[in-house]
């Protein structure tokens, strides 16, 4: 280097030193007094102006003296100059810069000047420049620490000039060279600072320079680290951090002067083993001996252990061993791996005493608690996001710079393969082959893997194919293992364990939660008391002769139901059993036991938040499809999967809780997953039948009862859900089976019905819902009287129908009936009441009483909250329907129209999500307030997004679709866009007058768009087309309502004013 470099580099140092120490004794002679961050700030810089001068004579004597290291040494000590040299120009900007800004705030022009300097950090904080001083001061505190360390670099190396083959030289160089160790693990943090990377090179140079005292003699690792390690670097500083800084707070509470153990907890194939030889590697110079124990059982630990040892020159056993490591008082470093048997006894297995690091890699979670440093352990079962795609492009040597595209075909790879690090390395081998395309790649994977499937059942045989090395099976080798060891093992637990993981497999491979289990236990229990208490009622309540007759009606249902009362057990996992005939209490500490043993495996992991479990994408596939798991054995698992599901999901009136409305909701990815696999291996089933040719057609067998009401409960799940089409399909078909199989009048039929009007009428087919309703209200049976509950629900629900098709006369009386009803059995505050009054006052809106209706839906709304909560799903139902009465009654009532509104659309967009049919609904109801009260801009943005989306998931015609334009075209009117509103309402008419509910062209909402259609029509001028359509509007009320609708004499009242004007 240029001496002229250095000398110039400490010049330009101390010259803006001296500049900022004038200004502060100038600020303290004009003040008098200065303040203590800015006196702190001076002894900062009186440092760096000493470490400075240190510099500048070492330099200089350097150069007068000619000092020359040995050659060996020569390029380190020419590297920490460099880096000197570069920190000098930092310090000397860094002080300059924090100058500036102090003299920003002075003003010599004022006396008061002086006196800002009495509260540096409040002057530039009121100046919004606080930040940028405190991070220059910190950058400076640094690069002095920093620089401090290349000077004891640079006096080490230039001490071993002629003094090498001195007597007891090495032993004075091995502890300055230790005590530069310590410096800078003490410095390590640095790194982590804002100005770390610029730090970067010159700890490095240190680091290089430290390494001279390293004594690494022994150095085993169980595998070489690949060359295109990727990711996890983070963790890696972290580890270091712990491991090397000698802060006593880095250690865990409690365990101080301990080994500094960590633990790298994560599935097999996740990087754990890889990551212990990395970090070995990277920390080699640190440690006396570097060691491998490999504990996947006790013999080959103690195997293992007898190799270290041998090292040693002792006879090979652990024992032996364990105490020459607790002896050594030298740094080194064991890696334990492979600790994945929970019954391991790993405590045995640490030497003793307060010496050494120690990595331990487990698969078993409990093993977690042994770390004694930091957080104590890295859980590796995810991996950051960013560094899977990484490694599985340089896996496959693409060249870089990287496009775009590859780079999502990279992530969409990483995803699907749960970005396993060796199933990425397997998948970027496989590319890099040319054995498929990025494109490609899953399905290869897939195909690949099915065929392996195959030739491992000895279902086909021929050419081998790719190798093992990078074919599917290296990914699930791993897997393997794990379930073999499961397997091998005897008892009830492991049992348990096998069943319970089977049946994960066909189940979504997330949130798997403790309650979907136990609740398939308990569920059955209620239904059962429930269909006891009804056919009792049943039974009470008849005569024999009346029952006999019954009997002759449905004798065909009478003999099917017989045929099958006898039916198999459903298919469930031992566990989720209750003994048959006995009022014995569900086990759930069995269950928790089972839940353990597949958490300590690895292949279930447990979310303690939500009392949940998961399982890796390639280890969900790996349990379904590995060669042992036939298709009939899939049939079962499968069956057994969906009867876990059913039993889980309760049928109304059963259920109606805020906990149950949200439990179904989450059970929506389990039913997708369930019938996904059901359908695969029926269609695997039926090719096989189309197969086997010269042999009898077998014909599916019927859907039974237990099928018909699991189809229910699905689509109750799809419905809650907003899959009101999904869950059509199922409760149909439910339907249909049970009415053939069970009767029209059997109490399950009727329940099935039930959902199925309930879900027609949330798509809006009022007619549909009507139709089963009325046919359950005639097939209960006679023994429930009118005043029955069974017949209060059926008779409150077919009223929403009667609401919805406009017959407002018939839907008050049935309301009214079945409010009385329950208040009578009940009490004015129960559910079933409030549920009604509810629905009561939505027909009194139609009459245009508002008051009425204001007043019916406040109980309704008070009664919900006290019996199931505030946010239970009914209670906000009638808060909505409150604000669409708030919003009937005009001004005075706009603003908590709106404060309701507001709510119900936070709670149905938390609970619900953002483009779920009831959460657009509310962000509807909510700009119906905002264009009311003038705010109509506000209201068509809150429009406009929604129904795009409800478009997209329901259909043009659909009628909340419909619903929607017809206010957006109102919204227009409102804002005196009437030529805009007319497009709209025109458009939205034409399509109303084709819904299914509509009743020769007229439908409600078709009336309630024909009336704002009229008065956009006056507000223009078109008077005769105003008067046209407000008629049409009052025969269609009259065809539909009956004559005395009071809107009727509204609107008449309304077409003599357009007469006359």
């Amino acid at each position: 280097m240029d001496p002229l470099s250095i000398i110039a580099g400490t010049a330009g140092v101390l010259d803006v030193s001296c500049r900022f120490l004038a200004f502060v004794k100038d600020v303290k002679k004009r003040s008098g007094t200065v303040d203590q961050v800015l006196q702190t700030l001076s002894e900062e810089v009186k440092t760096i102006q000493r470490t400075t001068a240190i510099v500048k004579d070492l330099f200089k004597a350097r150069v007068k003296d000619e000092i020359e290291v040995e050659a060996l040494y020569r390029e380190k000590f020419d590297d920490a100059w460099l880096h000197v040299y570069d920190l000098l120009h930092k310090c000397k900007s860094t002080i300059g810069s924090l100058l500036r800004l102090l003299e920003e705030i002075q003003d010599v022009q004022t006396p008061k000047a002086a006196k800002r300097f009495h509260g540096v950090l409040k002057e530039l904080k009121r100046r919004a420049r606080d930040a940028d001083f405190v991070a220059l001061r910190r950058e400076l505190t640094n690069y002095c620490h920093t620089l401090q360390l290349l000077l004891s670099s640079i006096e080490i190396l230039s001490s071993y000039e002629g003094r090498s083959s001195q007597k007891n030289f090495a032993d004075e160089m091995r502890d300055q060279l230790s005590r530069l160790s310590r410096q800078i693990a003490k410095l390590y943090p640095l790194l982590e600072s804002q100005s770390g990377s610029k730090l970067r090179g010159a700890f490095d140079a240190a680091t290089a320079v430290a390494s001279l005292g390293s004594q690494n003699e022994h150095f085993d690792i169980p595998q070489s680290v690949s060359s295109i390690f990727t990711g996890r670097e983070d963790y890696l500083k972290e580890l270091a951090s712990l491991m090397f800084n000698p802060v006593s707070d880095e250690v865990s509470p409690g365990r101080q002067n301990s080994q500094k153990r960590f633990v790298i907890y994560g599935l097999g194939g996740s990087g754990k083993t890889q990551f212990c030889c990395k970090f070995a590697q990277d920390n080699r110079r640190r440690f006396w001996g570097v060691f491998w124990v490999d504990c996947s059982s006790i013999d080959r630990a103690q195997e293992t252990f007898g190799a270290i040892a041998k090292t040693a020159g002792l006879e090979p056993n652990e024992r032996a061993a364990k105490k020459w490591l607790s002896s050594v008082d030298k740094p080194w470093l064991l890696i334990i791996d492979n600790v994945d048997d929970a019954n391991f006894p790993l405590d045995d297995y640490f030497p003793k005493g307060e010496n050494g690091h120690i990595l331990i890699t487990t698969r078993n979670p409990p093993h977690k608690t042994q770390g004694t440093i930091g957080r104590g352990f890295f859980d590796f079962s995810r991996w950051n996001s960013e560094a899977a795609p990484k490694l599985l492009l340089k896996a496959s040597n693409e060249p870089r710079p990287w496009s775009d595209s590859l780079h999502k075909s990279a992530v969409k790879i990483s995803d699907a393969l749960g970005e396993l690090p060796v199933a990425l390395i397997v998948a970027g081998r496989t590319i890099m082959k040319g054995l498929c395309s990025w494109h490609d790649y899953l399905r290869y994977f897939e195909t690949s893997w099915k065929r392996m499937r195959a030739r491992a059942r000895g279902l086909t045989s021929g050419h081998q194919g790719q190798s093992e090395k990078d074919s599917p099976f290296k990914v699930y080798a791993s897997f393997e293992m794990m379930l073999k060891s499961l397997g091998n093992e005897r008892g009830q637990t492991a049992n348990d364990a096998m069943e319970l993981l089977n049946v994960f497999s066909f189940l979504y491979r997330g949130n798997i939660s403790v309650s979907l289990l136990t609740q398939a236990v308990i569920n059955p229990r209620l239904e059962q008391e429930q269909d006891t208490s009804e056919q009792d009622e049943q039974n009470s309540g008849a005569n024999a002769g009346k029952r006999v007759m019954g009997w002759m009606r449905d004798a065909s249902s009478l003999i099917n139901t017989v045929l099958k009362a006898d039916q198999p057990r459903p298919i469930l996992p031992q566990v989720l059993r209750l003994p048959k005939g006995t009022s014995d209490d569900f086990d759930e500490d069995r269950l928790r036991e089972a839940l353990v043993e597949l958490s300590q495996r690895s292949l279930i992991m447990y979310h303690t938040d939500r009392d949940a479990y998961s399982m890796h994408p390639l280890l969900h596939t790996w349990v379904r499809e590995r060669p042992e798991m036939r298709t009939a054995d899939q049939a079962i698992w499968c069956k057994a999967a969906a009867t876990v599901l059913s039993q889980a999901i309760l049928l109304p009136p059963l259920g109606r809780t805020t906990m149950g409305d949200d439990f179904r909701r989450t059970l929506l990815p389990h039913v997708l997953s369930v019938r996904r696999y059901s359908d695969e291996i029926e269609r695997y089933f039926s090719k096989n039948r189309a197969e086997r040719k010269g042999l009898p057609l077998v014909i599916r067998s019927y859907m039974d009862k237990k099928d018909a009401v699991a189809m229910a409960k699905y689509g109750l799940v799809f419905s809650q859900c907003g899959m009101f089409e999904e869950a059509v399909k199922l409760q149909y078909a439910a339907n249909v089976s049970a009415s053939e199989q069970l009767g029209a009048s059997d109490p399950c039929t009727i329940k099935v019905q039930l959902a199925l009007a309930s879900t027609y009428w949330q798509l809006g087919e009022g007619n549909q819902a009507a139709v089963l309703q009325e046919g359950c209200l005639e097939n209960l049976p006679e023994s429930l009287r009118e005043d029955h509950p069974q017949r209060l629900r059926t008779m409150d629900s077919l009223g929403e129908s009667r609401w919805m098709q406009g017959r407002y006369d018939e839907a008050l009386e049935l309301h009214s009936k079945a409010m009385k009803g329950f208040t009578a059995i009940f009490g004015p505050d129960d559910e079933n009441t409030c549920r009604a009054k509810d629905h009561l006052g939505r027909v009194e809106s139609k009459f245009h009483r508002y008051e009425s209706a204001h007043q019916l839906h406040l109980d309704a709304v008070k009664g919900l909250t006290a019996t199931l909560g505030e946010e239970h799903l009914d209670t906000i139902i009638a808060k909505d329907n409150l604000a669409q009465a708030c919003l009937g009654l005009g001004d005075s009532h706009l603003d908590e129209a709106r404060t309701l509104a507001e709510k119900v659309r936070e709670v149905r967009t938390r609970k619900l999500g953002r483009d779920h049919p009831y959460s657009l609904w509310a962000t509807l109801n909510l700009a119906q307030v905002k264009a009311a009260q003038g705010n109509f801009a506000e209201a068509e943005n809150d429009i406009k997004p929604g129904l795009h989306v409800a478009l997209k998931t329901l259909g043009g015609d659909h009628v909340g679709v419909l619903w929607a334009r017809m206010h957006l075209g109102w919204t227009y009117h409102l804002a005196g866009r009437d030529e805009a509103a007319i497009e709209e309402l025109k458009d939205v008419i034409e399509r109303q007058a084709k819904l299914p509910t509509a009743v020769r062209g007229m439908h409600p909402d078709r009336l309630t768009a024909t009336v704002m259609l009229s008065e956009c029509y006056a507000n223009v001028g078109r008077r005769d087309e105003a008067i046209a359509v407000c008629t049409e509007a009052v025969k269609g009320h009259r065809e539909i309502g009956g004559h005395e609708v009071p809107v009727i004499g509204k609107l008449e009242e309304r077409i003599r004013e357009l007469k006359a004007s």
